[in-house]
């Protein structure tokens, strides 16, 4: 079975977040099942969302082309016994977040780019807290059929 280009891009995202957690950067990596959590996340747990895409008048006759918002979200639960402050793994984990989703902007040939936009800083309480990297990828497909990108 085919896999349309707007799922390609979402399947390339989170085998690049994935790189982070191997690289000992994160706890681990997921696309949640639904929006409302049943549990809290882990130390370093990252949590990638797909917003809904627009429509842009961009990109060659025949083609269309998207703007498709994307989130990861890190979440930081030090123990007491960490000596760091909070805001240190904070920055830390999103520069490796943010080093990785750019080291392809053109996700494997799927995108024409990926951008990072401004991120978001969050307090769950208990203890937990994090950012929101917030980035845009931008694909295309022809006209007739979301399966075949550009």
């Amino acid at each position: 079975m085919s896999v349309c280009i707007a799922e390609q891009v979402a399947v390339f995202l989170l085998a690049a977040l994935q790189e982070v957690v191997d690289e000992g950067n994160a706890n681990s990596v997921a696309r949640p099942k639904a929006y409302m959590l049943a549990k809290s996340p882990a130390d370093k747990d990252l949590l990638l969302f797909q917003g809904d895409p627009e429509k842009t008048d961009e990109g060659p006759v025949g083609f269309v082309e998207w703007n498709a918002p994307f989130m990861v979200s890190c979440f930081v639960r030090p123990s007491e016994a960490s000596a760091s402050p909070v805001d240190t793994t904070i920055n830390e984990i999103r520069a490796q977040v943010e080093k990785k989703l750019r080291a392809d902007p053109n996700c494997g040939g799927l995108t024409v780019d990926l951008r990072i936009l401004s991120p978001e800083g969050f307090n769950l309480g208990k203890g937990t807290e994090g950012v929101t990297v917030n980035f845009q990828v931008v694909y295309r497909h022809r006209e007739d059929d979301p399966y075949t990108q550009s």
